[in-house]
């Protein structure tokens, strides 16, 4: 008798620590998270931005967007942005001053284009996300975020005498970080390349050309941030 109730109180104890186990698997990795993004309308605004790596215009880019977060890690929305301030690079100006010793008019004042106006429709996913941590201080949360688009974009066109056309597609591609300070707000540092088709000096073909544009900007999330199970 007792060896049966040995084994009887045996096999209860192995029941409960298998039942425990199959909840603890069934329960989410990480309970009552703080849903920064999920149903939440982000506005954002882009005082700075620039483009980088062109070899004839440098373009100032300022930005407004729209998303609607339908999970927290994918959202939808749109983006208006205006290349307002155009610069020459060195290129540019080295070109001009060898056309002025030379007395060269093809080369005393380049040809060439700038970003104009952007209007696009986006589209994000989060894949990567969680709390700041430094030293043991909780610092806000973080996220890493890919960015794809497709839209309109105008050219602007810099002493030419019969410019082309002024309108082209243009497609998005780009990713960057959001630190949330707070859960209102979130800053925002994203490298976007918008890609149009234009020509990028007289001397140029009409080609899709690569636009890599570096962005710091902030967000306004609302409603207040939700929290999961």
């Amino acid at each position: 008798m007792k060896r049966i109730a040995l084994v009887l109180l045996l096999l209860a104890v192995s029941a409960e620590a298998q039942a425990k186990m199959g909840s603890l698997a069934d329960a989410p990795s990480v309970r009552r998270q703080t849903l920064v993004r999920k149903a939440r309308h982000e506005l954002s605004i882009t005082p700075l931005g620039v483009t980088v790596g062109k070899a004839y215009n440098t373009d100032m880019v300022f930005q407004a967007g729209y998303q609607y977060h339908f999970t927290n890690w994918i959202s939808a929305g749109l983006e208006i942005g205006y290349g307002g301030v155009s610069f020459k690079t060195g290129l540019t100006r080295g070109i001009e001053r060898e056309g002025l010793r030379t007395e060269d008019p093809n080369t005393q004042k380049v040809a060439r284009s700038g970003l104009g106006l952007l209007a696009l429709a986006k589209g994000s996913i989060t894949p990567l996300a969680g709390k700041l941590v430094l030293g043991g201080k909780y610092l806000g949360y973080v996220d890493f975020h890919v960015n794809v688009g497709v839209g309109v974009a105008t050219i602007r066109y810099y002493n030419w005498d019969t410019p082309p056309s002024k309108v082209s597609v243009a497609v998005l591609v780009g990713g960057g970080f959001r630190y949330f300070p707070i859960k209102l707000l979130s800053i925002n540092l994203d490298v976007n390349d918008y890609m149009v088709q234009r020509r990028e000096t007289k001397a140029k073909p009409l080609a899709f050309t690569q636009n890599p544009t570096v962005l710091l900007g902030v967000s306004f999330f609302l409603p207040e941030a939700g929290r999961g199970l």
